[in-house]
């Protein structure tokens, strides 16, 4: 749809005494955050970017504020939402086509996994810091139309900003956690502050849009449209791509392995002892590992070999000389039984056919579980632990339609992840179910982008 040319910033208006009061307690707190940041530096973290994240944008990026097309700024925290923005970026450009789009992340993990999978966007920032005077002077060098914030990116700095200088801000993919929604609601009269500057929350499910009206977001700027999650572009991997991805790990063709996606600190150790009770069984079973965060791969590496295996390292297998990856990993007696780390970002989607059964890490341990659909599309049977707040409806939706399995803890894993090594029929009946729920889920991005549409035409 077409648009007239970008207005300029309004000039800001009176300042509210709530945002007065944030800004006094991150001004009290600022040593000790300089502290939390220094800390985070010497261990090597938070400085890719680090100029972006005190307001020190790219020349090309400051020149997007000076055109005359609309600017978008995306902002999407991590890995996770960037593959949830892509399908959102994608109609965007179907429906925007003059619009120019900014996306923004806090992890470099986030920013590396939009570099390697291209998402269409103009410019490409790390998020700033929400102080105060950072946000305004981002704001007055993009100069968007609109903000796009995925799931629960609230930043209040940024939001009182951008209703002080009469840019519009949807939230997409909005999701209240049950483990978060309770501590939201001890500062309601902060967050309704915060959510009132939020002009359409889209939220994920009818239980999510509840819980932004009881935190004070008013009812008619909520809506319920689903998850643009399902609308991602999955990848279809040919049949000599997963051969040579199995050649490569180490794994015979027609060895059966079982991977662990997604995993964090302690959930390896579980995996492990999984392992070995299940090659009790099956002996010549395979191993995969993928740490959540990839730059855990010295310790992951050295948990395994506490536990007696070799471990073949896709990070070291990268850079190694043609057809080196295909050797047997040194001193095993049978490179048929093998313990795989993929410890590199943008790959995993494009191995997960290599797997026979698939645990989702971050829900054995309580870090709210993590996205499913990708190995759920790649047609394999998916199972996860208890802890799934993070991905509270997309888990409802999948149990209740017998798409995925749910386990207690480590010992109810094993017992499961060994009933489906042994069910071929159980394992395809999975993946119908899992392809049948992806067909009936998508086109919320699409829904989303047309209500954000809705919103760039209003003064």
């Amino acid at each position: 749809m077409a648009h007239e040319s970008r207005p300029q910033l309004n000039s800001p208006g009176p300042l509210d005494w709530r945002k007065a009061v944030w800004d006094g307690v991150l001004i009290l707190l600022s040593p000790l955050l300089l502290v939390y940041l220094l800390v985070r530096l010497a261990r090597g973290k938070s400085l890719a970017g680090l100029a972006q994240r005190f307001g020190w944008l790219p020349a090309a990026v400051r020149e997007l504020g000076g055109n005359s097309e609309p600017v978008i700024w995306i902002h999407a925290v991590s890995a996770g939402e960037v593959a949830a923005v892509e399908p959102l970026v994608r109609e965007l450009r179907q429906a925007e086509p003059t619009a120019r789009l900014v996306l923004s992340t806090i992890t470099a993990t986030g920013h590396h996994m939009a570099e390697t999978r291209r998402v269409e966007v103009d410019a490409l920032i790390y998020f700033p810091l929400d102080f105060p005077g950072i946000t305004e002077s981002v704001l007055r060098r993009v100069r968007p139309r609109l903000i796009v914030l995925v799931e629960t990116e609230l930043w209040p700095n940024l939001l009182a900003a951008a209703r002080q200088y009469g840019v519009k801000v949807a939230l997409v993919n909005g999701r209240l956690s049950d483990k978060s929604f309770p501590k939201y609601r001890l500062f309601r009269f902060l967050t309704g502050w915060i959510l009132g500057n939020v002009d359409l929350i889209c939220a994920q499910s009818e239980t999510d849009a509840e819980r932004f009206t009881a935190l004070g977001a008013a009812p008619e700027r909520v809506q319920v449209a689903g998850n643009s999650k399902f609308d991602e572009n999955f990848p279809q991997v040919p049949p000599e791509e997963t051969a040579k991805w199995r050649q490569d790990l180490g794994f015979g063709q027609e060895q059966p392995v079982f991977m662990a996606a997604s995993t964090h600190p302690r959930e390896e150790e579980l995996v492990l002892r999984c392992y070995e009770k299940l090659r009790g069984t099956y002996p010549e079973l395979g191993l995969l590992i993928a740490p959540r965060h990839p730059e855990r791969g010295d310790a992951v590496e050295a948990l395994i070999g506490e536990y007696g295996y070799a471990c073949r390292r896709r990070s070291r297998l990268k850079d190694a000389p043609e057809g080196e990856a295909a050797e047997p990993a040194e001193g095993r007696a049978d490179a048929r039984v093998q313990v795989a780390l993929l410890d590199t970002i943008g790959e995993m989607a494009r191995v997960f056919p290599v797997a026979t059964v698939v645990f989702m890490g971050g829900s054995l341990v309580p870090v709210g579980g993590h996205n499913f659909l990708q190995p759920m599309a790649c047609d394999k049977p998916v199972v996860f632990g208890p802890n799934m707040q993070n991905s509270r409806d997309l888990t409802e939706m999948a149990l209740r339609e017998g798409a995925a399995l749910q386990v207690a803890d480590g010992e109810a894993l094993c017992a499961t992840v060994l009933r489906l090594l042994g069910s071929e029929a159980e394992r395809h009946l999975l993946a119908v179910k899992g392809a049948a729920l992806l067909d009936r889920n998508t086109g919320a991005a699409r829904a989303m982008v047309e209500r954000l549409g809705e919103l760039l035409e209003q003064p």
